[in-house]
């Protein structure tokens, strides 16, 4: 199916009339397609099929250079055959340590189609981290994108040889194979030692096909909100029982064109938005803004003309934001073969979606875990969504059950072997049951599903009301657009806070350098949220009535953030402590001054929320801002704390 000009929701087919529900599970009545095979399986499919076409796409001086099929088989095979002679057998571990590039599409399909099993770790990773994860898997070959990851590599017992993407001055290199007697090689030297003619190739792909897809291919380590990073280890038909799945609702094809900056270490990017273009035939655009750089993201964004897009929310406010700024951009950013958009790791603002509504570009929304490698449910393009939460229906051959205390149990063929050498956490998380216990908690809404939140995040006031935060959260977010992150905290305590993260980016690009104005303007913002939010809350309990607004951003050195970019909430109150104290401690003892003096409180009384009538304003001494219980009260916000 190509794109048309005006709604693009031809790009999908409807699947929520063929969601049910069946007592406390939901199912799709459509059934996957295709037969089950192996990445090698996939690899000489899609070279027989589409030889000429091109498989990835890279920037090299200013313009993007293709790879097509044809040569991507025949790179795979040589650097199959350079693997094989390192000592890479079945069941091996080939570890990568690189951002995003062509050459790990190459180093990924030839560990696969050997049997191997391929390992990406984050490079943004403390060379502590990524030695930590290479002596857990033990690999036989390790790549690394240049220098600066080098740097971090220590060889383990297994490991052969080093492979770096960059030439690497001979000091480096020395440093690394003097101390282990690893041997070093270039990408490049290994597919000259080794370069493949077409029976060869043939012989390869040949092999490759018979892979069993049951075998282990790719071992992610995941993200970790909880700052404990686990292998999760996924066979073949794990990461292709999703593509399976997906022909049955959404249309790709080869005219398709993917620009990636998606983190491949991580499962939304390295399996499913990756594999939905090479599944496909698509062409994958590698765009070297990394989400980071706005600049480049816009060059690359004209360049390619994105047919499909995949990425966190977080870019599409940014996307939004530009074109209200700048409306000249919108045919470059909104173009008439802009077919659908797809989001997930965190709720897409309100607004935002409705942007892309009003420009008849769909939004699609998803739900899994890298555990399920990764998507098990997806919203409907035919179907207008109302409910917040709601992450859509099940994907044909996943089943979802609500466990009694709330938790989505998954069932179905995209559900994980186990953790690498984790025999506790697996037992915890496939219990035997045939389910898999996901830690997230849900609600049905009809055939479909509501994310609430993670088991580890509910917690109980010192009242012992239960508290959803990311419930209040999600909502902050989405009445604000000057708030990026919000967390809400309050365990054992008489009230909740909140911990507020503005989005610096958003203000900027509104305001440039006038920042009295920005100033002004955003704290009449926020106040109007704050007091809208706890005039509308009928619960009580769950008021914000205390929070501190934090004037720097979340940032993955910090380890505030995954590399997909959700937030990390322990760590995040770990390093914000200071704030917490000057929330909490001012309104539950009586020796601040600061607090007392704003607050104009009675030299006796003893707790900031005595006097209900009273003006709430900020210490600026120890950074807490204070609601009164009345909603209607005088709250002057004042951003940076």
């Amino acid at each position: 199916m190509t794109p048309e000009r005006g709604r693009r929701g031809d790009a999908a087919m409807s699947h929520a009339v063929a969601a049910i529900r069946e007592g406390d599970t939901i199912r799709s009545r459509l059934a996957p397609v295709g037969a089950r095979e192996s990445v090698g399986g996939l690899l000489a499919r899609n070279a027989a099929r589409y030889a000429a076409h091109a498989v990835y796409a890279e920037r090299r001086n200013d313009a993007f250079r293709a790879v097509t099929w044809e040569r991507f088989a025949k790179d795979v095979t040589s650097f199959g055959a350079f693997l094989d002679a390192a000592g890479v057998t079945p069941g091996a571990r080939v570890a990568v340590v690189s951002p995003n590039r062509g050459e790990m599409l190459v180093a990924e399909f030839a560990t696969m189609a050997l049997g191997a099993i391929y390992v990406p770790i984050f490079a943004g990773y403390p060379a502590d981290q990524v030695q930590g994860l290479l002596g857990e898997v033990d690999p036989a070959v390790v790549i690394v994108a240049g220098r600066d990851q080098l740097a971090g590599v220590r060889a383990t017992a297994a490991t052969s040889v080093v492979v770096t993407f960059d030439a690497i001055e001979p000091a480096a290199v020395e440093r690394l194979t003097d101390a282990t007697g690893v041997r070093h090689v270039t990408y490049g030297h290994a597919l000259a030692a080794r370069a493949a003619d077409p029976a060869r190739v043939a012989a390869f792909l040949a092999a490759a096909q018979r892979v069993d897809p049951d075998m282990p291919a790719l071992l992610n380590f995941t993200s970790g909100t909880s700052g404990v990073l686990k292998g999760v280890v996924l066979t073949h038909d794990n990461i292709l029982s999703q593509q399976r799945a997906l022909s049955a609702i959404w249309s790709v094809t080869p005219e398709d064109r993917f620009l990636s900056y998606l983190p491949w270490h991580h499962s939304f990017g390295g399996i499913f938005e990756k594999y939905t273009a090479l599944y496909n035939g698509a062409t994958i655009h590698v765009d070297d803004s990394r989400g980071k750089d706005f600049e480049a993201l816009k060059r690359n964004w004209a360049a390619v003309r994105p047919t499909i897009y995949f990425s966190v929310p977080h870019v599409y406010q940014q996307l939004v934001t530009h074109v209200q700024a700048r409306p000249q951009d919108e045919s470059t950013i909104f173009h008439d073969g802009l077919r659908f958009v797809f989001t997930a790791a965190a709720p897409l603002p309100g607004t935002v979606s409705a942007f892309f509504e009003t420009k008849r570009v769909p939004v699609l929304e998803g739900w899994g875990l890298t555990e399920t490698s990764p998507c098990c449910t997806l919203t409907d393009l035919n179907e207008v969504r109302s409910v917040p939460g709601m992450v859509g229906y099940p994907i044909p051959g996943v089943t979802i059950r609500i466990a009694p205390d709330g938790e989505i149990l998954v069932r179905g063929a995209n559900v994980m072997r186990g953790y690498y050498e984790n025999p506790e956490a697996t037992a915890q998380a496939l219990p035997g049951d045939g389910w898999f216990h996901t830690g997230d908690l849900g609600e049905f809404v009809g055939a479909g599903l509501k994310l609430v939140a993670r088991k580890d995040r509910v917690f109980k006031m010192l009242n012992a009301e239960k508290v959803v935060p990311t419930e209040i959260e999600n909502r902050l977010v989405a009445m604000n657009s000057f708030i990026r992150h919000v967390i809400v905290a309050g365990q054992g305590r008489r009230f909740l806070s909140a911990l507020i993260f503005p989005d610096y980016l958003r203000i900027t690009e509104q305001f440039g350098t006038d920042l009295a104005t920005a100033d002004r303007v955003v704290k009449a913002s926020l106040r109007e949220t704050l007091v809208a939010f706890n005039a509308a809350h009928r619960v009580k309990y769950e008021r914000i009535q205390a929070f501190a607004v934090i004037s720097r951003e979340l940032s993955l050195e910090a380890q505030e953030l995954t590399p997909s970019m959700k937030v990390r909430v322990r760590n995040v109150l770990v390093n914000s402590g200071e704030y917490l104290e000057a929330v909490y401690e001012p309104s539950e003892v009586s020796d601040c001054r600061h607090l007392r003096k704003v607050m104009r409180l009675a030299p006796d009384d003893r707790r900031c929320f005595a006097g209900r009538d009273r003006t709430i304003d900020q210490c600026h001494s120890c950074g807490a801002f204070v609601f009164d219980d009345d909603p209607a009260s005088d709250v002057r916000i004042q951003p940076g704390a």
